[in-house]
């Protein structure tokens, strides 16, 4: 019997959930919980008075201090662009607007609307002064979104606060996409190499477009796993579907996969992992997992991840074709196609 916190933050829900040897210090998982208040009062975009507000008003004609807890997200989400290439860009809310998803109206924009947006993005006119925790943008119209790796950071601070109180056990997740586990869901004295006699937690695999249906389950063991994907979050335009993740190079939807699942040691990477894999070919994503991590910078960034798990559409309408590369200790493995380097 597992014991279940939620809290409401960020639009969605965040679950912490216990076993019976952890549930006893329920206390200070409840106090733990209060953390994610103060982190979206720093990180939304939709408070005036919020530190990326604040920064997104200002950041053009001046120096914007932030928290140093927020600076550092900045730091390192800026590092995870310059190692894809710009496949992960906090600054990219232009394009998701024009594109109409910040309000989840999805609509085509023109070409021209496209390459106006396209100006005012670009993380290489990002500047951050580490000194006075201080952020400025070189360009006028800029403006920095942590949607795409704001709930990782949330959970790995979540996380930090359980473990201080005691918890060693818990899964957490954050609206279902961004799940981080520590511990043991059942606590076994024994260990051997079934799956089902592993440490760590079970965890499913939804279905990209029919989140209800589990397409498979594995076993998390000490590490967090982001789904980025347009299974939710898409329109058509003349026939032809849009998802919602904007690719910040070209400024248009990428359009391969339905979904791809990054399994990483902690809950940030896991996110931005996810993100800029879901925008890089599978060919390459292949490739990454079958050669030396060193053969590029962004294949030694992308390879932070342990595994990763693939959905790309079939024929028929909710039909998906899974492939997965590294290892996964599957509880039940996906059925259609699987393929591992």
């Amino acid at each position: 019997m597992l014991t279940t916190l939620t809290h409401r933050s960020m639009a969605c829900e965040f679950v912490v959930m216990l076993p019976p040897s952890d549930a006893p210090l329920l206390d200070a998982a409840f106090a733990a919980l209060e953390c994610l208040d103060a982190i979206e009062a720093n990180l939304t975009v939709y408070r005036p008075d919020s530190e990326i507000s604040q920064v997104n008003s200002n950041a053009d004609k001046r120096w914007v201090p932030v928290s140093p807890t927020t600076f550092e997200l900045i730091e390192q989400s800026i590092r995870w662009s310059e190692q894809t290439g710009g496949a992960f860009d906090i600054t990219a809310g232009p394009l998701i607007r024009t594109w109409g998803f910040l309000t989840r109206q999805g609509k085509k924009p023109t070409r021209d609307e496209v390459e106006a947006a396209l100006e005012t993005v670009g993380y290489q006119h990002l500047r951050t002064c580490p000194e006075t925790h201080s952020i400025r943008f070189a360009k006028p119209g800029m403006e920095i979104n942590l949607g795409a790796i704001g709930k990782g950071f949330a959970l790995d601070q979540l996380a930090g606060r359980l473990v201080q109180a005691g918890i060693k056990n818990f899964l957490l997740h954050g609206g279902g996409s961004s799940v981080l586990a520590r511990g043991n869901q059942s606590p076994v004295d024994n260990l051997s190499d079934e799956p089902e006699s592993r440490a760590g937690w079970a965890v499913g695999i939804a279905h990209p477009t029919k989140p209800n249906l589990r397409l498979a389950g594995i076993r998390l063991i000490d590490a967090a796993l982001s789904t980025s994907g347009s299974g939710k979050q898409f329109f058509h335009h003349r026939g032809k579907r849009f998802g919602h993740v904007i690719d910040p190079r070209t400024g248009y939807p990428a359009g391969e996969m339905l979904s791809l699942t990054a399994i990483c040691p902690n809950a940030t990477d896991a996110e931005a992992c996810s993100t800029a894999s879901f925008l890089s070919p599978m060919d390459e994503l292949e490739c990454l997992f079958a050669e030396p991590a060193e053969s590029a910078p962004t294949a030694r960034t992308l390879k932070q991840a342990d595994a990763m798990i693939a959905t790309v559409p079939r024929n028929r309408q909710d039909e998906v074709e899974v492939t997965s590369w590294g290892e996964i200790l599957w509880i039940d493995p996906p059925q259609l196609r699987q393929s591992d380097p």
